[in-house]
C-alpha cells in the first residue's frame, strides 16, 4: 500500500499524498510516469462538458502529456465523493479533447479518478471501467493493481502516444535542395573568384597573421585603438551592451589601448614585477594578442622598452597534460630567450659560464679549491658541473631567462598568448601553468584572458594570486575601422606599384591580366559593398562575428574570395575604380552561401532556425529560433540562474515540452547552436553540452534572430527546410534548379512567401494542441512566425506595389466581381477594389459580357496570376 487511507482528509492530500506518488513511482508500485509530462490543473485549460442547464468549465486534477500531446486524464476527489461521475467528467473532457482532432485521432484514451479509498480507471470511449481497486488492494501482490500498473504505465502510455504521433505525421517529407540531383548536386561548390582569391592569398598577412613578423606589421601599421567612449556608437553595438561582464567592476579599463597610460606606470616598476601574474582581460576576439603586439611594438616609451625583454608562448599548440605541459613550456622559454639574443652562441663555453655564473662560483668557493693546483683537474670537475646543468632541462630554462634579465638589465615579460581559445578545463591547467611560471622564473607573467573566464575563476591560482592594480580590461575596437585599417594598409602597398600586372582564371579557361590599380578597385568597392551602402549588412558581418575580430577577418576574407562575384561584377569594380557597391541581394547571397550554390545551414555562417529533423518521431520546426528567444527574453528581463544572461537547457525544457520537443531533441538543437557560435555555454565548450550547462545567447544568436527580418535569409531557408506538401517543395525545386532563374527576386520572393505560409500552417497545428490544453499566453510567442509574415509582405509591397498579395486576393478559380473600366477590340478590361485590374479576352468572355460598357458591374473567374508582371487572367462565368 502506497499511503494510509486514513492520512488522506480532503481532495489536495489525494492529489499530492496519493495519486502524485502512484503515477511517479517506478513499478512494481508505481506507473513510472515522467514528473515533467504530468500538468496538474493549475497549468491546464478548462473545456466546457455537459449540456444544458449542467454545463460547465472543466479541467482534470492531473494530464498526462506526451510529446505535447494529452494521452491520460487525472480526476481527484475528496474521501468519499461520487467517483463513478468524476470518471465520467474526465471521460467528458476526453472526448471535447478529442473531438477537436480528426475522425481516426483519439489521444485521450487513458481516464483515471480516485478519492483515496478507491480508484476506478479505464478507457475514454467506454462507460464502464476497466479496473476498480480499493486503496487496501494498492500492493504489487494484488492481480489487479498490478494489471492496473502495466496498463497504465509508462509503456502502455508510451506506446499509445507514439501510435498518435504517427498518425498526425505525414509519411514523408519533401526538401527543395534534396529534390535537384543526386548529392553532388545538392552539395555544389560555384568555387572562388580567382581574381578574389589572389587577394586573399596575396593580403593574408594582413587579416590573418600567422607569425610574430606579420604580427609586428599589423601593430606597427594597422593598429585600431579601443576606446571606451566610442564603445556603442550605434545599434549593433548597443545590443551588445547586455553582454558586458562584471569584470568592468574589478579590472582597470583601459580607456584608450593607443596609449595605455596605466600598463606603461606599472611596467616602470622594473624588477620588482618579477613573479607578478599580470592580467589582460577582454572577450574572445577582442584584440589582446593585437594589443600586446601594439604594446611591445609601438606604444612603450623608450625606458620601458629597453628595460623589458618579451617572450611570447602561443598556448594553442600548447599540450593538454599535465605530464607535457611543463616540459613543453621549459623548451619554449629557451627557445625564446635564444632569439632574443641572436647574436649570442649558447653553445660556446664563455656563454655557458655566464648563463650558470651560480654553479661556477659555487664550485670556485667550494669544492673546486680542492683542485687549484691541477688545472686539469680543476676543469675536468667542472664540466662534470655544468654538463650537470646542462642536462637539467629546468635549470638551463630558469637560467637562461636569469641570464637574459642580468644581460640587458630587463624585466622578462613571459606573455601566454590564446589562453582564451581554449575549453575551460584546458584553459584552467593553463592557470595552473601560469602559476608555476610565476613562482619559478624571475619573469613577470602576462596572461590575456576572457573576460568570463575571470568572472568564473578570479578567486583560484594563478587569477587569485594577480594584484587587482595588475588586472587590465580591454574592449574590442569597431570591426569596421579594424578592416578599413587593413584594407588602406594593403592599398598602400599596392599603389607603390601600380602598374605591376597580374593575372586570373576566367570560366572560360583563359587568363585575364589586370594590374594592382584594379586591385585596389576590387577592394575599395568591397569594402562599400559591406559598410558603405545598406547598414544591416554591417550589422549582419559584425553579429555573426560577435564580438570576435578573428571569425570576422575569416568571413570577410571569404566574401572576397566567393565564386558568387561574378566576371561582370568585377569588371564594374574594376571600371568604377572603387565606387561600386554589390547589389544587396547578392552581398547577402555571398554571406548566406559562401561556397555553394544551395544554402545548407550545415555549411553556412548562418544557422537556419526553422529546421526541423525528420528522424524525430515529432518533428518540430521551431526549437531552434524558440530556444534563442528564451535565451533572449532571460537576457533582457535579467531573470535567470544567473545576472548575466546564463539558464539552464531543463529551466526551458517544462514551456518546450508542451509542443512536444522532447528532452533529447533540445539537447541536440543547443548543442548545434552552440556549435554554431549562436549560443555560449558558461564552460566555452562548442560540444557535450548537458541539459544541466549555464547557456546564453551570443551575439551571433542575436543576429540571427534579427536576420528573420531579412528577405534573402528567409528565402533561403526555403531551400534548406522539410515540407510536408510535395507539391510546394517541387516549386521551390523548380525555381532554385534552374541558374537562370535561382537568384532572381521574383524567385526569392516566391520561395519565401512559401516557406511562410507552410511555417503559419505548421504554427497553427502545433497551437491548436498547445491551446486546448494550455492556458498561458507565453508559449505561442516563442514560435511565432509573424515577423517572416511581415518580412514576406514588405518585400512583396516593395517589388510590386498594389499587386503585393493579389494571388492570394484572386487565386486561380475564384469568383470575383469588379468594373468594367475599358473595351477594346481584344477584350474587357476589368478593375477591382484594391486598383487592380485584369483582362478579359475576347475569346474568353461570353456574349453577354461582350455587350458590356465601360461602369457596368461584371462578374468573372481568375483564370491566371501574375503580380510581379502586373497581369490578371480573366473569364467568364459558364451559364
Amino acid at each position: 500500500m502506497i499511503i494510509d487511507p486514513s492520512m488522506l482528509l480532503n481532495e489536495s492530500d489525494v492529489e499530492q499524498k496519493l495519486l502524485m506518488p502512484l503515477m511517479t513511482a517506478n513499478t512494481p508500485y508505481g506507473l513510472m510516469l515522467p514528473p515533467s509530462n504530468i500538468y496538474t490543473k493549475q497549468s491546464i485549460r478548462s473545456v466546457t462538458i455537459d449540456k444544458g442547464g449542467s454545463k460547465k468549465n472543466y479541467y482534470p486534477d492531473y494530464l498526462y502529456v506526451h510529446r505535447g500531446i494529452p494521452i491520460m486524464a487525472v480526476e481527484a476527489k475528496t474521501p468519499g465523493e461520487d467517483l463513478v461521475e468524476a470518471l465520467r467528467e474526465a471521460r467528458l473532457y476526453a472526448s471535447e479533447i478529442n473531438s477537436k482532432h480528426s475522425g481516426d485521432v483519439d489521444p485521450v484514451k487513458f481516464v483515471v479518478a480516485c478519492d483515496g479509498t478507491r480508484l476506478l480507471a479505464g478507457y475514454n470511449n467506454d462507460e464502464t471501467p476497466l479496473f476498480d481497486i480499493l486503496a487496501e488492494n494498492f500492493s504489487s501482490e494484488n492481480v489487479d493493481f498490478s494489471k492496473f500498473i502495466t496498463q497504465f504505465g509508462f509503456a502502455s502510455l508510451d506506446r499509445w502516444g507514439e501510435k498518435i504521433v504517427k498518425k498526425l505525421r505525414p509519411i514523408r517529407y519533401f526538401k527543395p535542395r534534396k529534390m535537384v540531383g543526386g548529392g553532388a548536386a545538392q552539395s555544389e561548390e560555384i568555387g572562388l573568384n580567382s581574381f578574389g582569391s589572389t587577394i586573399k592569398t596575396d593580403f593574408r598577412g594582413l587579416f590573418d597573421p600567422g607569425n610574430i613578423a606579420e604580427r609586428d606589421v599589423i601593430a606597427a601599421e594597422c593598429y585600431i585603438p579601443s576606446k571606451r567612449r566610442n564603445r556603442y556608437v550605434d545599434s549593433i553595438d548597443r545590443t551588445f551592451a547586455a553582454i558586458i561582464s562584471p569584470s568592468e567592476k574589478i579590472a582597470s579599463q583601459l580607456d584608450d589601448s593607443s596609449n595605455p597610460l596605466p600598463i606603461i606606470k606599472k611596467l616602470r616598476q622594473g624588477q620588482t614585477l618579477a613573479n607578478q601574474v599580470m592580467l589582460l582581460i577582454g572577450s574572445a576576439g577582442a584584440g589582446k594578442t593585437t594589443f600586446v603586439d601594439h604594446l611591445r611594438v609601438s606604444a612603450l616609451p623608450t625606458d620601458v622598452r629597453r628595460s623589458t625583454r618579451w617572450l611570447h608562448i602561443n598556448l594553442n599548440v600548447a599540450p593538454v597534460s599535465r605530464d607535457e605541459i611543463y616540459k613543453w613550456l621549459r623548451k619554449e622559454i629557451i627557445a625564446g630567450v635564444k632569439a632574443q639574443l641572436p647574436k649570442v652562441d649558447f653553445e660556446e663555453l664563455e656563454t655557458i659560464k655566464q648563463i650558470f655564473r651560480a654553479d661556477v662560483e659555487s664550485y670556485r668557493k667550494g669544492t673546486g679549491r680542492l683542485h687549484e693546483g691541477n688545472k686539469d683537474k680543476w676543469n675536468e670537475k667542472l664540466a662534470d658541473k655544468l654538463d650537470e646543468s646542462l642536462a637539467n632541462e629546468h635549470k638551463v630554462a630558469t637560467c637562461y631567462c636569469k641570464y637574459l634579465s642580468s644581460r640587458e638589465s630587463a624585466l622578462i615579460v613571459i606573455v601566454l598568448d590564446n589562453c582564451d581559445k581554449r575549453e575551460l578545463t584546458e584553459q584552467l591547467l593553463m592557470f595552473e601553468a601560469a602559476q608555476w611560471l610565476r613562482t619559478e622564473f624571475d619573469a613577470m607573467i602576462f596572461l590575456p584572458i576572457r573576460e568570463e573566464t575571470y568572472d568564473k575563476n578570479h578567486d583560484r591560482p594563478p587569477l587569485d594570486t594577480a594584484l587587482k592594480d595588475l588586472a587590465f580590461r580591454i574592449e574590442p575596437p569597431r570591426f569596421d575601422l579594424i578592416l578599413k585599417k587593413r584594407v588602406d594598409v594593403a592599398v598602400a602597398r599596392l599603389k607603390e606599384n601600380p602598374t605591376q600586372r597580374f593575372s586570373y582564371d576566367l570560366p572560360n579557361s583563359m587568363k585575364a591580366t589586370y594590374t594592382a590599380s584594379d586591385k585596389v578597385s576590387y577592394l575599395t568597392s568591397i569594402l562599400r559593398s559591406v559598410f558603405d551602402s545598406e547598414e544591416h549588412i554591417r550589422r549582419l558581418l559584425i553579429g555573426l562575428a560577435g564580438r570576435n575580430m578573428r571569425r570576422a577577418m575569416e568571413i570577410f576574407l571569404e566574401f572576397c574570395s566567393s565564386g558568387h562575384i561574378s566576371e561582370d561584377h568585377i569588371l564594374k569594380m574594376v571600371s568604377s575604380g572603387g565606387s561600386y557597391a554589390l547589389p544587396l541581394e547578392l552581398v547577402s547571397r555571398v554571406i548566406l552561401r559562401p561556397k555553394r550554390r544551395y544554402y545548407d545551414s550545415d555549411h553556412s555562417y548562418v544557422v537556419n532556425l526553422m529546421a526541423a529533423d525528420i528522424a524525430d518521431k515529432k518533428p518540430s520546426f521551431f526549437c531552434r529560433v524558440a530556444i534563442l528567444r528564451s535565451l533572449a527574453g532571460i537576457a533582457h528581463d535579467g531573470q535567470s540562474a544567473r545576472k548575466d544572461g546564463y539558464m539552464r537547457g531543463e529551466d526551458m525544457l517544462p514551456q518546450l515540452e508542451k509542443f512536444g520537443i522532447t528532452q533529447d531533441i533540445l539537447l541536440r538543437e543547443i548543442n548545434y547552436l552552440v556549435g554554431k557560435h549562436c549560443v555560449v555555454s558558461e564552460d566555452f565548450s562548442l560540444s557535450g553540452i548537458e541539459l544541466n550547462t549555464l547557456i546564453a545567447i551570443s551575439p551571433a544568436g542575436r543576429t540571427h534572430l534579427f536576420l528573420l527580418n531579412n528577405p534573402h535569409y528567409v528565402s533561403a531557408m526555403a531551400e534548406d527546410t522539410w515540407f510536408r506538401q510535395e507539391a510546394v517543395a517541387n516549386a521551390i525545386k523548380e525555381r532554385i534548379k534552374n541558374p537562370a532563374i535561382h537568384f532572381e527576386n521574383r524567385s526569392a520572393l516566391m520561395n519565401a512567401k512559401n516557406l511562410v505560409s507552410f511555417l503559419e500552417r505548421e504554427r497553427a497545428l502545433a497551437l491548436e494542441d498547445y491551446n486546448m490544453v494550455f492556458p498561458d499566453s507565453d508559449g505561442p510567442e516563442l514560435i511565432s512566425v509573424s515577423s517572416l509574415r511581415k518580412t514576406v509582405d514588405l518585400r512583396e509591397k516593395q517589388m510590386v506595389g498594389n499587386w503585393a498579395g493579389v494571388d492570394e486576393v484572386f487565386p486561380v478559380g475564384k469568383k470575383v466581381s469588379g468594373i468594367v473600366s475599358a473595351v477594346k477590340g481584344f477584350g474587357i478590361f476589368v478593375k477591382f477594389e484594391n486598383e487592380v485590374s485584369g483582362l478579359l479576352h475576347a475569346n474568353q468572355a461570353s456574349a453577354a459580357d461582350l455587350t458590356k460598357k465601360s461602369g457596368d458591374a461584371i462578374e468573372v473567374i481568375v483564370t491566371n496570376v501574375d503580380q510581379y508582371n502586373e497581369k490578371l487572367g480573366l473569364k467568364s462565368i459558364p451559364t
